[in-house]
């Protein structure tokens, strides 16, 4: 659909005409597309560490207990894949250090934004960074994200913004994204067809008219694929209507007052699966709030970041920072059952055929160290991932997780960052 008009023109008016539909190449480009379905990855961080021993599962491989943090979870169990025993190396410690290096491993961008330019080209956006109230204290070393020499990559809280860009923003072409993936290449094209129309002659003419009405016929179901199935439908993004608070309530903006932390979340949940079914890209990145988060969820009297600090002797604070990590997982659940809710265009789920990494900057969130964190894994990549399964890889180095999600984008790499424990992914995860 994006081969060159006049190409395209000659090769309808040559010998092209005699043949076959099936043997035009833009026919057999589209045909081909339909065949498989692509892969995508979601990068999903959540702040502040956790408490490992009551984070980590227990048990064997396939025969494990949740623990209290994570038990959210347990209702999509065989979609994740929990991993224990990975350390973060080098870099700076505590917050600042551990956002810095999360998705980079200390390299010169983030995984995420490397993954974006090497599966995002025929997508009309790379890759799409949203937040819910990541951009509250917003600065350097408060984002996981970086591009090319550790740019940092400011997500985007607004979720209809996000939604108006993705849907019906513009291209590099002027225009509108939402009619580019809408409109026939041939009502681009008609004022040429009919230039052509008028220097051939009737037996040509009838031939041109004849391919050019198939081609349309194969462009409609190739088009309408995804609205047939119920992918491609926007209509349904933001049903209840939110709109986003504009204005000041003293300090934070109204838009990131704690009210509204959960709706921007599942509307930014929703935009990433919509965007996902319609291929407007095949990376993204959620980013829930930030380091040393002031979130307060109703129903806790205390902010995310104090209840953290609990003290190894305070019970009463652990067990309230344990309710804001299943607060969390239940929204890492609804994003997980949303892309296991769509028929991808192979007849699999958008799940199946997408990997999920859920993350922090921290581990034991009271001691502020880089050790064995809290990382899930959620998909199967298009079956480079067996889910339902618990690993503990004790102690080696996380940067090696991140080199297997690029293998499993068939981003075929054997070092990202960090290399002091080894090169290559991490054993056992895949294959």
């Amino acid at each position: 659909m994006r081969s060159n008009r006049r190409q395209f023109l000659k090769t309808l008016s040559g010998a092209a005409l005699a043949a076959p539909l099936a043997t035009l190449p833009w026919a057999r480009t589209a045909m081909a597309q339909q065949s498989g379905a692509p892969k995508r990855a979601v990068f999903v961080f959540i702040p502040d560490g956790c408490i490992p021993e009551r984070f980590h599962p227990t048990g064997g491989e396939f025969d494990f207990q949740l623990n209290d943090m994570t038990s959210p979870l347990e209702p999509i169990r065989q979609h994740c894949l929990f991993a224990s025993g990975l350390n973060m190396y080098e870099g700076g410690h505590t917050h600042e250090g551990g956002v810095a290096k999360v998705l980079t491993g200390n390299n010169t961008e983030s995984l995420d934004y490397f993954l974006a330019q090497r599966i995002g080209q025929s997508t009309p956006f790379r890759g799409v960074t949203l937040g819910v109230h990541a951009t509250f204290q917003n600065g350097e070393g408060n984002v996981p994200s970086f591009s090319t020499g550790n740019v940092p990559i400011t997500p985007n809280d607004n979720p209809i913004n996000a939604f108006d860009n993705i849907f019906g923003g513009q291209d590099p072409g002027n225009i509108p994204i939402a009619d580019r993936r809408k409109r026939s290449i041939l009502d681009q094209m008609l004022a040429e067809i009919r230039t052509l129309n008028s220097k051939v002659g009737a037996s040509e003419r009838a031939k041109l008219e004849f391919h050019t009405e198939s081609i349309r016929e194969v462009e409609k179901r190739i088009l309408n694929n995804g609205a047939e199935a119920g992918m491609c439908n926007t209509s349904g993004f933001n049903s209840e209507g939110f709109s986003v608070p504009e204005g000041w309530h003293g300090y934070p903006p109204k838009i990131h007052l704690d009210e509204h932390y959960e709706t921007i979340g599942r509307l930014q949940m929703d935009l990433i699966t919509q965007a996902f079914a319609c291929d407007m890209t095949r990376v993204a990145t959620l980013v829930w709030s930030h380091p040393v988060s002031p979130l307060r969820v109703e129903g806790i009297d205390q902010g995310h970041h104090d209840t953290s600090h609990f003290g190894q002797s305070n019970s009463q604070i652990a067990d309230k920072f344990v309710q804001y990590k299943q607060y969390h997982m239940r929204q890492f659940r609804y994003l997980v059952e949303n892309l296991a809710s769509r028929t991808d265009t192979d007849g699999n789920s958008l799940l199946h055929n997408s990997v999920i990494f859920l993350c922090s900057e921290l581990g034991h969130s009271d001691a502020h160290d880089h050790r064995n964190m809290p990382f899930i894994l959620a998909g199967n990549a298009g079956g480079a991932l067996q889910t339902g399964r618990y690993l503990n890889f004790e102690g080696d180095a996380h940067t090696k997780l991140l080199v297997s999600i690029a293998n499993m984008m068939d981003v075929n790499i054997d070092r990202f960052g960090y290399v002091g424990h080894g090169t290559g992914g991490l054993p056992g995860l895949t294959g």
